[in-house]
Formats: C-alpha cells, sequence, structure tokens
C-alpha cells in the first residue's frame, strides 16, 4: 500500500509592489520517517524543480509535480480541485534512501508514447561519483536510470513502480541534469525528451534529445537518442561547443520563420551554443562554417545558469527569446535575434549580458503574472539566514521584473526589481541556541544542517484555479530535517562561547516549506486564502465502542466532497467486509456501523481488527478489538 505522505498547510502575509497587489501563499512539507535509514536520509534540503501545469490524467484539472530533492527521489502531484483551492493526490514510491545522491533535480509530464495517459518523467540513481555511490549499486537492487511512472486509468494514479526504466548505455556513470523538457521538437508528432547532462568526464557532457516508440510499459518499447551533442570536441562529435558541462537546454524559434532552433548552455563563461531541428528525428549541429556558433557570453567570469534558461516571446512579434541567471551574480542575460538573422552563428549583436542586473541567481520564470498585459520576469530573492532572521529582517525570496519597452536588449525596456518579501515568521528553520553569560540569558538562532532557506526553480501556471488570478508555482530549499536547542555558556578564560553538551536536544522540524503558490492581480493590496488539501486533513477516529459487542462507530471526517472506502481487515491482512465501496461522500462528519459479520453475514470471532478510510491513492488505518 503506498505510504501517505503528511503535508501541512499555512498561511502566510505576502507583501509585494501595488502592480502585485493580490497575493497568496501557503505550503507544505513531507513527513520524515522515525528510522534516519529509511525511507530516506536524515537531511532533508527540500525541492528542487517543480513543474507543470499539467492534465496527465485526463480529468481537466491541472496538475504540478514537485520533486523531493534529497527525500528518496520521489514526485508528489498537487491538483487544482476549485478556485484558490488544490489537493495532494499522489506520491511516487519511495526509490533512493541514499543520502542525497538519488535524483531529485528536474522533472517533467507529458505524454511520450502518445496513448493519452501521462506519464511522470525523472532521472534517478546517483547524482553524483564516488565509492560510496558505487558500492550501493553494487549491493543493491536499484537501477539508475529514466523512471516513468504513467496513468493507470484511475484517477489520480499513476502506479506503485515505474511502468519502465530506460538506462541509456552511453551514459553509464552519472545522471545530473537541471532541465528536463518535454515537448514535439521536432514537429514530427510525437514528444521528445531534451536535456542536457552534466556527466562524470568529458565524454558524458553531453545534449540529448530522446524518444520513445511503442507504448510504455508493455515491455516492448524502444528508446531511441535522436541527437546527442558534446558541448566539448569528442571522437564521435568532432566540433567544438565551447566546452564545459552541460546543464540548460530549449527550443525556440529565434527568428519567427517556423523552424525550431535549439538553444544550449554549458557552465563554461556561461557558454552558449546552437542547433536546430530541420525535419523528423533530423538536427542540424552548426560547424562553425556559417559564423560562430558558440560564445563565452560572460568571457570574465566562468559561470552559466544553473537551474536551466529559459524561452520566452517577451515583446509579441514572434520572435522568441532566451534568457539565463547567472549562478555566481544573479545578473539575468538575453538572447535575442531578428527575422532574417543568421541563427547558426552567435555574434554580440545577438545577445545582451547584464540585461537585467541581480534579478536571480537561480530559478527563472516568465509570465503575465499581474495580468495588465506585460510580461514578467520572476526569478529567485536572496537565500534567508538566520542573521537576517537575527536582525528583524524579512525574507526577500522572489524577485518580479516586467518588460515595459520594445526592445529586449535595452536594460532601459525593464521596470525596477519589485522586491517580494515574506513576513519574518520562520522561526522554525533555525537551530534555537540559549546563552549563558554570568548569569544572563539570551537566545538566538542559527542556520540548521542545510543552510539557509532559498526558493529555487519556479513553473508559471497562469490562472490554473479560474479564479482571475494567475499563479507561479515556486520550490523551496535548505530545508532540515530536525533543529538543535542548545546552552552556549561564557568561558572567561578566552572570551568565547562553549557549547554544553548535556543541553544538546533534536527535534523534529514540523514546518519544513517546500512549496509556495503565488498569485498577483492587478487591484490593491490583499489576500487571497489558498488551500491545499494534505491527507493528515481527512480524519479517521477510534471506533466506539472499544472493545466492543455486537456493534461499533466508526466516524471519519472529510475535508471536501469525495468518493471514499471504509473497509475491514483481519490481522493478516485479509479483507473482512467492505462497508462503503468508493461511495461518493459530502464534506463533513459521517458515522458508519459495523456489526461483527462478515461479508456473507456470518458472524466474526473475536479478535483484533483494523478498518481503513481509503480517499484517492492514499488511507488510513486503525484497530479495534471485538470482544464476545
Amino acid at each position: 500500500m503506498r505510504k501517505a505522505t503528511n503535508l501541512l498547510l499555512l498561511f502566510t502575509f505576502l507583501f509585494v509592489g501595488s502592480a502585485f497587489g493580490q497575493s497568496t501563499d501557503f505550503s507544505f512539507i513531507v513527513e520524515r520517517s522515525t528510522d534516519p535509514h529509511a525511507p530516506y536520509p536524515p537531511l532533508h534540503s527540500g525541492v528542487r524543480t517543480v513543474a507543470g501545469p499539467y492534465d496527465l490524467d485526463g480529468d481537466g484539472k491541472q496538475e504540478i509535480l514537485v520533486s523531493d530533492y534529497t527525500g528518496g527521489s520521489r514526485v508528489h502531484v498537487l491538483e487544482s480541485i476549485g478556485p484558490d483551492m488544490w489537493e495532494h493526490v499522489y506520491s511516487t514510491p519511495w526509490l533512493d534512501d541514499y543520502g542525497g545522491t538519488g535524483n531529485g533535480r528536474a522533472i517533467a509530464g507529458g505524454d511520450m508514447d502518445g496513448d493519452g495517459k501521462g506519464e511522470i518523467y525523472f532521472f534517478s540513481g546517483c547524482a553524483t561519483t564516488g565509492a560510496g555511490c558505487a558500492t550501493k549499486f553494487a549491493n543493491a537492487a536499484y537501477t539508475r536510470g529514466l523512471y516513468v511512472f504513467e496513468y493507470t486509468g484511475i484517477d489520480n494514479d499513476y502506479g506503485s513502480a515505474p511502468a519502465t526504466i530506460y538506462n541509456m548505455p552511453d551514459e553509464p556513470d552519472r545522471w545530473q541534469q537541471e532541465q528536463l523538457t518535454v515537448e514535439d521538437v521536432d514537429n514530427d508528432g510525437k514528444q521528445e525528451m531534451m536535456f542536457g547532462n552534466n556527466g562524470s568526464n568529458s565524454d558524458h557532457d553531453n545534449w540529448w534529445i530522446i524518444s520513445v516508440s511503442g507504448d510504455i510499459g508493455s515491455g516492448f518499447e524502444t528508446w531511441s537518442n535522436e541527437m546527442k551533442a558534446s558541448s566539448r570536441n569528442r571522437a564521435f562529435d568532432l566540433v567544438d561547443r565551447g566546452g564545459g558541462s552541460p546543464y540548460g537546454m530549449v527550443s525556440a524559434d529565434l527568428d519567427g520563420n517556423g523552424i525550431v532552433e535549439l538553444v544550449m548552455s554549458s557552465w563554461n563563461n556561461n557558454n552558449l551554443t546552437l542547433a536546430q531541428a530541420v525535419g523528423p528525428d533530423t538536427y542540424y549541429l552548426p560547424d562553425g562554417s556559417q559564423g560562430q556558433h558558440w560564445a563565452h557570453i560572460n568571457p570574465t567570469r566562468d559561470t552559466v545558469p544553473l537551474f536551466g534558461i529559459l524561452k520566452v516571446d517577451i515583446d509579441g512579434d514572434g520572435n522568441d527569446e532566451v534568457y539565463g541567471s547567472e549562478y555566481n551574480t544573479g545578473d539575468v542575460w538575453v538572447l535575442n535575434y531578428n527575422r532574417g538573422e543568421n541563427v547558426f552563428a552567435i555574434t554580440e549583436d545577438n545577445y545582451k549580458l547584464a540585461v537585467v542586473p541581480g534579478l536571480s541567481s537561480l530559478g527563472l520564470a516568465a509570465g503575465d503574472l499581474d495580468g495588465d498585459g506585460n510580461i514578467d520576469l520572476i526569478g529567485s530573492g536572496a537565500a534567508f539566514s538566520h542573521n537576517q532572521y537575527n536582525d528583524g529582517k524579512d525574507p526577500n525570496w522572489v524577485n518580479i521584473v516586467e518588460f515595459i519597452g520594445t526592445d529586449p536588449e535595452n536594460p532601459a525596456h525593464y521596470s525596477p526589481i519589485t522586491q517580494v518579501f515574506f513576513p519574518n515568521d520562520r522561526t522554525d528553520a533555525f537551530d534555537l541556541i540559549t546563552r549563558d553569560s554570568a548569569g544572563v540569558i539570551t537566545t538566538y538562532r542559527a542556520n540548521a544542517d542545510n543552510g539557509p532557506q532559498f526558493a529555487s526553480k519556479f513553473a508559471f501556471l497562469g490562472d490554473v484555479d479560474n479564479d482571475g488570478h494567475n499563479e507561479v508555482a515556486l520550490g523551496f530549499q535548505g530545508q532540515s530535517d530536525s533543529l538543535r536547542t542548545f546552552t552556549e555558556v561564557f568561558n572567561p578564560a578566552d572570551s568565547t562561547y562553549v557549547v554544553d553538551p548535556t543541553t544538546i536536544k533534536s527535534v523534529v522540524n514540523s514546518q519544513r516549506v517546500f512549496m509556495r503558490v503565488l498569485s498577483s492581480g492587478a487591484t490593491g493590496i490583499g489576500i487571497a486564502d489558498e488551500r491545499v488539501v494534505i491527507p493528515s486533513d481527512y480524519v479517521l477516529e477510534q471506533n466506539y465502542p472499544n472493545p466492543f459487542n455486537p456493534s461499533t462507530s466508526i466516524r471519519f471526517e472529510l475535508p471536501i466532497d469525495k468518493a471514499i472506502s471504509v473497509s475491514i481487515y483481519d490481522v493478516a491482512g485479509r479483507l473482512v467486509r467492505t462497508l462503503v465501496d468508493n461511495q461518493f461522500y459530502s464534506q463533513g462528519s459521517h458515522e458508519v456501523t459495523w456489526d461483527g459479520t462478515a461479508a456473507n453475514g456470518a458472524a466474526v470471532s473475536s479478535g483484533t481488527y483494523m478498518y481503513t478510510l481509503k480517499y484517492g491513492n492514499f488511507a488510513q488505518t486503525k484497530t479495534m478489538v471485538l470482544l464476545k
């Protein structure tokens, strides 16, 4: 049975400029096993990627995918179920318990086999090389590669195991991507997947486009490598493409002629290189004969848009622009072509470095967040540390600029940065230290093991819940699994504070913020209460009376209207009787009665029984005793 994931809902105020007045904020956490070795490691850094919106199960409701970066390489699905309301509906099973070597860096949804059943895609396995990783894979029945979970035909269900795992033979050593995109790149009517892989050595530093033929999950599907391009001059690709470790990869119609170009970035002085989709399964990789096909757009600094690059037609002229944020500086650059320009070459006329200085060093998204007709660039603000908390500062996790002109390469055609500040209430994110200085007691907060919190990647959702406000989902990292409390005592001999080891205690961090959704409108400052329905919102009460004879009542409470089942099992797990069989119940409290009989009407014997409330992909179980 799939383990239910416990989520926590928080409501906070968010303050932005007048153009971004309507604001909402909710967040969720993922529970941790009491065993530090399973189902995933004791430190938990949060969410690397959010992706969407999708309708993978075809029910007309939009979903977002949320990754667990070090939490067992899991993916969680949240579904929009109405205005300002979401529901956590599915989680992939635990896959990896090897402390952060699992890959929760990049996820995507799509339908690559074209059968109408949506799929969830992510790479799993060691994201780093080393003896520990090698030992793990030598001693465990765990496969490294592309994991695919496919919609089973049951609402919001994608299976308890992957439909298939593709272990690409050309990349045996390390899977490390930051951007995964699924779309019909070559216009052949089938979706492909494209990504850059930072491999374990230069031979494995490649950009890829892959596809699948046949039905995923049938056992007869065949994967194909449609394009493989090295960032370096290698034996299979004797062309220099600027070097460095590949990270970002997007398709974009740079010159507006209907033919898709591929823009690829790598970690070598912010290197960019180009390719083009020229036909079904056919790609043209420039060799320099038509002009310089790669460029180090920041020759003074070895940097990269670490979390990928962004395609958007920001000026609405029919030509796509590509943006990236420098990991080291936070400066955002733009790649821009006009109709008729040579898209097989990159010159200084085609890009502008630091077109928006200091906007984001990590994630970057684009969309008309405030609904005024102008595209906004949405990026990661500053990380929030214990020093900022102790100084009473509010966390600035998000920055926004609006394109307000006609020239994407002109810094004056972007508004000033709007810093989005959250209230300073994140005490649960830091260790609590008490200082005793000759009887004078003070307290302060310090970073826990995973360091300061920061917004990672974003997914612009549009008006996903049809409430008149556009939304963007944010992933958060730097979320420690546990926090410490301890006392420091002043040592006059050297004027330092020494930790009293007898006072050290660890407590579970019950409010690790993994994801938020922000929405914004153009009408004044206000709050709209968004809600995410989580498995723990469903309440299964202890039966009464207990022990019982001859009958007992089972009460449960539903947070929303929902089809549910209530079943009785013996201690061996055998079904005794189903009291409610996938019946629709309204929101609120309900009660059913069990008279101690089996499905055939015969009275059961005395003993311990289990009763289960099942709702969607989650369930709760309690025990009861029949005494005769």
